[in-house]
């Protein structure tokens, strides 16, 4: 079941995040009609899995890693992934990172510069899968910035 997977969170019909899946829970994600899998966590993350694009890839599912520093998120890494996403929204979307940290903030900010959710309702999602560290919150806050959006 996916939400066996640490810390699963559905965001929509379409659309969850989670923490790093093991091999076997790629089958979970498979069965449950996701077409791309998405992974921000770096190669030596916590819990990572060597030969993950291999394992997504042989299910026939689309496999997109955008490795993001945890400690030092950028501005290009978070375009990446809104162009991913962009590309993909007509999709089913499984986006994890080591525990749903990255993913998180990550989808926070897509909500709202992307598809014009109100930060008060997006960063609810946020908060329900972690409180941003404060590397993350002044991630968030440049970025809502730079696109002029009033936190």
């Amino acid at each position: 079941m996916l939400e066996e997977i640490k810390n699963f969170y559905r965001i929509s019909d379409s659309v969850a995040t989670a923490g790093q899946p093991t091999p076997e829970q790629f089958h979970v994600i498979k069965q449950e009609d996701f077409d791309v899998v998405i992974n921000l966590a770096q190669y030596d993350s916590p819990d990572a899995i060597e030969n993950e694009a291999a394992i997504v890839e042989g299910l026939n599912l689309d496999y997109v890693h955008i490795p993001v520093d945890f400690t030092a998120p950028v501005l290009s890494d978070l375009k990446r992934f809104f162009a991913t996403m962009d590309r993909y929204r007509f999709n089913n979307i499984f986006v994890h990172c080591a525990c749903n940290w990255r993913v998180s903030a990550f989808m926070f900010l897509y909500q709202t510069v992307r598809c014009d959710v109100p930060v008060a309702t997006s960063i609810r999602e946020l908060r329900a899968v972690w409180q941003p560290d404060e590397t993350w919150q002044a991630f968030i806050d440049s970025v809502l910035a730079h696109y002029n959006i009033d936190a």
